[in-house]
């Protein structure tokens, strides 16, 4: 594993988000209510790694022209960015 790889094991991973990302790098987030938005926090979080890769490739079947992919969300640990912001 290489230093620039997130270390799961460390990590507690809350969920799963389905993300398209177009060609100009720009990525939004699949709600099925509101279908693709831009911010991820009104993105479906999947609890079901399985659930959110069988929709991520419903998804790209539908649309070829995109990448759609499924993105690991993990615990925000806020004590650290207080910890950086002192430093």
């Amino acid at each position: 594993m290489s230093e620039d790889e997130i270390n799961l094991d460390d990590e507690v991973v809350v969920g799963f988000l389905i993300q398209r990302e177009a060609e100009n790098g720009d990525l939004s987030f699949w709600n099925p209510e509101t279908k693709w938005t831009d911010d991820p926090n009104e993105a479906m979080l999947y609890e079901d790694e399985d659930v959110a890769e069988d929709t991520a490739d419903k998804l790209q079947a539908e649309d070829e022209s995109v990448e759609i992919t499924v993105a690991v969300v993990i615990e925000d640990d806020e004590e650290d960015d207080e910890d950086e912001d002192e430093a």
